[in-house]
């Protein structure tokens, strides 16, 4: 009996379509199920799971290692949090490097390398990233993982056509309801991310949490980029670190957390607790919008050569080209050194009872024939910072004279300066004297 030719086609490419569904099928798990080993330094007390602090997430992808590191003294309790978007990968290697090497002398260092475990079971869908990446060490070459900003949708299904954040009810796109970073404070029985954020929420309130850091990436094309995004009751330590990271370091901007934009680390974690909260991004191109292939250099590497002649255009937010590029590396200390600079502030300046005396009005009346100036208006500063330590004196740090929005003016000088402070535009480039205010 003689098959039919069109009946043996469609069988044919049947099979070929379960083949390739099959070989599919094999990379999706091997992906969800592939763990990463993690190496702790001799400093590790304590191993525990996110789900600790919310019971409920036992069992699912949203549970996550927590790793305490008590040096038994006392001292302030500061928490690292990387993987909240898992196509970040400085951000949860940072944290890795971190975990492996951290030796704390006083106090409590907490640290969360893959907040969004459920992120790292999927790739970014329909991008044709790799699945994987790989880094030579001494040790051998060592593979990391490629994730999704979201998490994955086998955890958290289905989305709603709008996700409307609590308890602020402001309406957000339906996917971010698996984006850790726009689900905080979170809910105990809420969405799977929902919980997620929630639970770390207990551990920041919970804990103690003097400041808690969110690391992240951002591509240069983007405006946020090579910046430290605080809230309020952190801005004056993070303007600080960035301003000494910027003199001694690297190229480091400070923004306020915006207060209309809800379900973000460094908005809602300094809200919902006594804790200061920052977010930190360094400079990647992998998620840039005009790159060519996405390869595993790309994200290791980051040298590419459309980037380039758009930052030679001055399209970019940072200075960029391909000779260097963003190698992972260098995004990694840049995280570790952005964390020890805000560190170093609140450690100086006795963790979080560490007050700023910059007078703050809203408005002042102007002097010297001048009219008044008001937070919000373009203006050249000069940068007074004044520490009331908790057991000493007032310490003078510096004057910079920086152009920038105006946050808060001490006082007018006579040559049409402000005595205040800036949000930092761009890095102090030298010092003059000025008197300070009565």
């Amino acid at each position: 009996m003689k098959m039919d030719k069109s009946l043996l086609k469609k069988l044919v490419a049947l099979a070929g379509a379960l083949v390739f569904a099959a070989l599919a099928g094999v990379d999706f798990y091997d992906h969800r199920h592939s763990k990463e080993t993690v190496v702790a330094s001799d400093a590790l007390t304590e191993t525990h799971m996110l789900s600790e602090w919310l019971p409920n997430l036992e069992g699912t992808y949203g549970d996550t290692p927590v790793f305490f590191f008590d040096s038994g003294v006392e001292g302030g309790t500061v928490l690292y949090v990387g993987g909240t978007h898992p196509y970040e990968p400085a951000a949860s290697l940072s944290a890795y490097t971190l975990l492996e090497n951290i030796h704390v002398q006083k106090g409590r260092v907490i640290i969360i390398p893959q907040a969004n475990r459920s992120g790292t079971t999927t790739g970014m869908l329909g991008n044709a990233y790799p699945s994987y990446y790989e880094l030579d060490t001494d040790w051998g070459t060592v593979k990391f993982k490629n994730g999704d900003r979201w998490a994955n949708p086998l955890d958290s299904w289905p989305d709603p056509f709008t996700y409307i954040h609590y308890p602020s009810n402001v309406a957000l796109t339906y996917q971010d309801i698996r984006n850790v970073n726009r689900c905080y404070p979170g809910r105990p029985d809420g969405s799977l991310i929902e919980r997620v954020c929630y639970a770390i929420m207990e551990i920041i309130r919970n804990e103690g949490v003097d400041i808690a850091i969110d690391a992240h990436e951002a591509a240069v094309m983007y405006p946020v980029v090579e910046t430290y995004v605080a809230h309020d009751r952190a801005l004056d330590i993070a303007m600080m670190a960035s301003m000494s990271l910027s003199a001694e370091k690297f190229y480091m901007k400070c923004e306020a957390s915006p207060k209309n934009l809800r379900g973000l680390s460094h908005r809602e974690w300094g809200d919902f607790s006594d804790t200061l909260a920052v977010l930190m991004e360094t400079p990647q191109t992998f998620t840039d919008w005009i790159v060519g292939p996405m390869t595993k250099e790309l994200q290791t590497i980051g040298s590419d050569e459309f980037l380039d002649v758009a930052s030679k255009k001055g399209l970019t937010y940072v200075d960029y080209n391909a000779d260097f590029g963003t190698p992972i590396e260098y995004r990694v200390g840049r995280h570790l050194a952005g964390c020890k600079g805000l560190d170093e502030v609140v450690a100086e300046n006795a963790a979080r009872l560490a007050e700023f005396l910059l007078g703050f009005p809203h408005d002042i009346k102007g002097g010297f024939g001048r009219p008044a100036v008001q937070r919000g208006h373009k203006a050249h500063c000069v940068v007074f910072l004044t520490i009331r330590r908790v057991y000493d004196s007032l310490v003078q740090l510096g004057l910079f004279p920086i152009d920038g929005i105006l946050y808060a003016v001490v006082q007018p000088c006579a040559d049409g300066e402000y005595l205040g402070v800036c949000h930092v535009t761009a890095a102090p480039r030298c010092s003059r004297s000025f008197p300070a205010p009565p």
